[in-house]
């Protein structure tokens, strides 16, 4: 009897040993494994990919990005996703887009959201040419790799314009998009709909104003956007240029108007021997504060801007940060 006594207390010892425990490895489980990562995360030796943006779905990051490499003769801009669980390993193309079945010259520039409970990914063809000016374009999908076929996006305001970088929010069952328009002085384009398939209609002049913390702007362009919401607040992530390529995150000044971006905020990326000339460009923010407590920015970094159609050799990094004040490098614990 004593025996059997002391087996079953040994038996409950380790049964609530393991409730003890559980908490313990679930709080020691990492989102994703930082400290043995470095940048950059994703390099390929023929192609320069930048224009980035990411998805997380089911412990799986599926990475989107325009790479930049020969193909029928020439540098072309192609569309291409890919997928890894831990930045350290990356699959084959998921899809490689560049339109020649339509007769563009390539793709680019992807920006992907969820939005209920649809994913879509927008994206601009390539190569302006003759009477073929860039246009935009939209693609759904209910799991981030199976993809409906490409449909034209706001063509009812865009058509015969060049526009590119097209980002898109859902808000209150409407669609926001913004879009950079024009080869001269570049304006940020803003319209709405409740639709995808439009029609859409410009919010008041279309003409987006994007400030500084002194009320000002900044002098530079505004390009390659994306919304997200943070604290129940709109934000509007840019690259902005000359001098060089930067990123800046704006903040919607009032939630009723969607052309006042406000208290601009510049993020300071460290230079490193991948990133040298261009330290973050195109980037893409995530607020996975739920996940691990940080925000992840993935960019495109360079050392030169004369390969590549003089868009230099781009690779993709990640950088992390607890207050997008203070970023940290793929790797760097503090």
């Amino acid at each position: 009897m004593e025996i059997a006594t002391m087996k079953l207390t040994r038996v409950v010892l380790l049964l609530l040993g393991g409730i003890v425990l559980l908490p313990t490895v679930a709080r020691e489980k990492h989102f994703i494994d930082w400290e043995h990562l470095h940048n950059p995360i994703l390099q390929y030796p023929t192609w320069s990919i930048k224009d980035a943006a990411m998805a997380y779905r089911g412990g799986t990051f599926y990475v989107f990005f325009s790479a930049f490499y020969d193909d029928r003769g020439q540098v072309r801009s192609h569309v291409v996703e890919v997928s890894t669980r831990d930045f350290k390993i990356f699959s084959d193309p998921i899809f490689d887009i560049d339109g020649r079945e339509d007769g563009w010259i390539g793709m680019c520039s992807p920006d992907v959201q969820s939005i209920g409970g649809t994913y879509y990914m927008t994206f601009n063809s390539w190569g302006n040419w003759g009477d073929h000016p860039n246009q935009l374009f939209y693609e759904t999908s209910p799991d981030l790799i199976h993809w409906s076929a490409r449909k034209p996006l706001a063509q009812n305001l865009t058509l015969g314009k060049s526009v590119i970088d097209a980002a898109v929010a859902g808000s209150d069952g409407d669609f926001h998009l913004a879009w950079r328009e024009g080869r001269g002085p570049i304006v940020p384009r803003i319209a709405f709909a409740k639709s995808m398939d439009g029609p859409w209609a410009f919010v008041g002049s279309g003409a987006a104003s994007l400030t500084m913390p002194d009320g000002k702007d900044n002098g530079s362009n505004h390009e390659n956007f994306e919304f997200l919401n943070i604290d129940g607040k709109w934000r509007l992530l840019t690259s902005d240029y000359p001098p060089g390529h930067e990123e800046y995150l704006y903040t919607q000044q009032d939630p009723q108007n969607w052309l006042a971006w406000g208290q601009g905020r510049h993020f300071d990326i460290a230079k490193a021997d991948y990133n040298s000339f261009v330290p973050c460009d195109a980037a893409a923010l995530y607020d996975w504060r739920g996940q691990d407590g940080y925000f992840y920015l993935l960019c495109a970094g360079r050392t030169e801007a004369d390969t590549y159609l003089k868009r230099g050799w781009n690779k993709l990094a990640l950088h992390r940060s607890k207050d997008l004040v203070h970023w940290f490098p793929a790797g760097t614990m503090r």
